[in-house]
């Protein structure tokens, strides 16, 4: 870290000269980069800012005007502090002109009332300078390996946080696009104060203090950020912290392209192609991949599956799931492909006789029902045509996404699920987070700034199908209440409420927040 010109002033170097502060006191805190002896008047264009110039005023203009002037100029180009010599120009004292100046400017004004080795207080701030540049460096450095291991080791988000909160000393929070916070460190601060009503404060930008974020993925494909936070006693963000939220939200970027967990060879070859087939790629030369794998697929229907945790588990338990059911396929002397796809669903695609695939589900949940765990098994539709396995897949998603697991476990398919069901799935989407922004973020942060509770009347009116009797009753308040209320939401976004597309569109968004809560 860069010395200040309080910790300069306190050099024995510097001390020797007897230093006094005329002016600027209150700006000692300020961090030096670097120390100029010049005696030019007309020096201002020259510096970069962040100095601590020296002179003996030799060259200083003569006149009242001159000296202002000069003061200005060092001012305008961001000098930390000018300390004078006594003795050759001035012998006892600095112009009160000067003085003045430098007070005007909030300039630190420094008089030496002794004679100073310049050369020596250069060589002492230099030094400490370039130690300070060669510990930023090799902190750098030591940030770039750590985060380098925490990628290869296939980190999740939780742990890259940790590591930010660790080496910054600050508390860190990653959130996604609607302000919900996925993996936080209080870096042992007071954990309420940290995350307690997080989606207001952060969207009415009235965080801890001198807080920063940076964005986590690239544009367009943003998909969070990662904060920072700070109270008054920390003070303003170094160079190293940002360098540190930097490598972080880069880590969490990278975290969503490399692959978690190792598999035995089956398990990693069938997690390969059902993975595809999960994120709906284009599966080129799908069939024969299926048959290569060992799918006998010629003259059956095949049926997605998916099992889901109630937690994100371990590569032990994700196995143990995957074993099961390839197993209870073997025993049932059906063909399928099993794999872990993240850190709590396992996909299966199996081949079956038509009108089999129930009794075929049914076994497959008494079969994880032996293990004791709280399960679901999202059923995607059964489809004759290999080309439609991918859309059989994402539907037994949709489903496993939506269901709450049990135990026992129990199966469960599209046609018990609704809307709600698909935007559970679509959650983690960066653009249905996005629309959720753009239909109620206005609303949200009207909110989060003057207390009202607006955004609790609209989903209230949306799920009474817009009945304002039945919507004052759940609401607790008047008919005229409410209109009053109607009246200021549709002000507050600036839209039209007796328009049933434009309510349609708001409960659409309100669902998906409360999905993705």
């Amino acid at each position: 870290m860069l010395p200040t010109l309080a910790e300069v002033l306190a050099l024995p170097e510097v001390r020797r000269g007897d230093p006094v502060v005329l002016a600027g006191a209150g700006r000692l805190q300020r961090a030096i980069r670097w120390v100029h002896v010049a005696e030019l008047a007309d020096i201002a264009p020259l510096l970069q800012g962040d100095e601590l110039l020296l002179n003996t005023g030799i060259l200083l203009p003569s006149t009242d005007r001159g000296l202002r002037q000069y003061v200005a100029g060092l001012a305008e180009v961001g000098l930390a502090g000018l300390a004078i010599e006594l003795g050759r120009r001035y012998t006892d004292r600095l112009p009160d002109v000067l003085v003045e100046a430098a007070e005007e400017h909030d300039l630190p004004l420094i008089a030496f009332r002794r004679e100073t080795s310049f050369v020596a207080v250069t060589q002492a701030v230099h030094q400490i300078v370039v130690n300070a540049q060669m510990t930023e460096l090799e902190a750098s450095e030591e940030a770039h390996r750590a985060f380098t291991r925490l990628t290869l080791g296939r980190a999740r988000p939780q742990q890259v946080v940790d590591l930010v909160a660790e080496m910054a000393d600050r508390p860190v929070v990653f959130e996604n696009l609607v302000h919900h916070v996925i993996a936080y460190n209080a870096a042992g601060r007071d954990h309420d104060a940290v995350i307690g009503d997080w989606e207001r404060r952060s969207r009415s930008a009235r965080m801890l203090g001198t807080d920063a974020a940076v964005d986590v993925g690239p544009e367009p494909g943003r998909f969070g950020r990662l904060v920072l936070l700070a109270d008054a006693a920390d003070g303003e963000l170094t160079a190293r912290q940002r360098m540190l939220l930097e490598r972080g939200a880069t880590a969490l970027a990278m975290g969503r392209l490399i692959d978690r967990d190792a598999q035995s060879l089956e398990l990693q070859a069938h997690r390969t192609l059902l993975t595809e087939l999960a994120a709906g790629v284009d599966v080129p030369h799908l069939a024969a991949r299926l048959t290569s794998l060992g799918l006998r697929w010629k003259g059956r229907h095949v049926t997605g599956l998916v099992v889901r945790l109630p937690r994100p588990g371990s590569a032990d338990e994700l196995r143990g799931v995957a074993s099961d059911l390839l197993d209870e396929l073997r025993v049932r002397r059906t063909s399928g492909l099993v794999g872990p796809v993240d850190d709590e669903r396992v996909v299966a695609l199996v081949a079956h006789a038509a009108g089999a695939v129930d009794v075929l589900t049914d076994r497959l949940v008494e079969r994880l029902a032996r293990t004791g765990a709280r399960l679901v098994l999202g059923v995607g539709s059964a489809v004759d045509d290999v080309a439609g396995s991918g859309g059989s897949v994402r539907e037994a998603l949709v489903v496993a996404d939506s269901a709450a697991p049990t135990d026992p476990p129990r199966a469960v398919r599209l046609y018990d699920l609704r809307l709600r069901g698909l935007l559970h799935l679509l959650r983690h989407d960066p653009r249905v987070q996005q629309y959720v922004e753009r239909e109620l973020g206005t609303l949200l942060a009207h909110d989060a700034r003057t207390g009202e509770q607006l955004t609790t009347t609209l989903a209230a009116y949306c799920r009474t199908g817009g009945n304002k009797v039945r919507t004052a009753e759940l609401c607790h308040i008047s008919r005229p209440a409410l209109y009053a209320r109607l009246q200021r939401i549709g002000q507050v976004v600036d839209i039209d409420l007796a328009d049933p597309e434009n309510v349609l569109a708001l409960h659409v968004a309100l669902l998906a927040r409360e999905v993705m809560a």
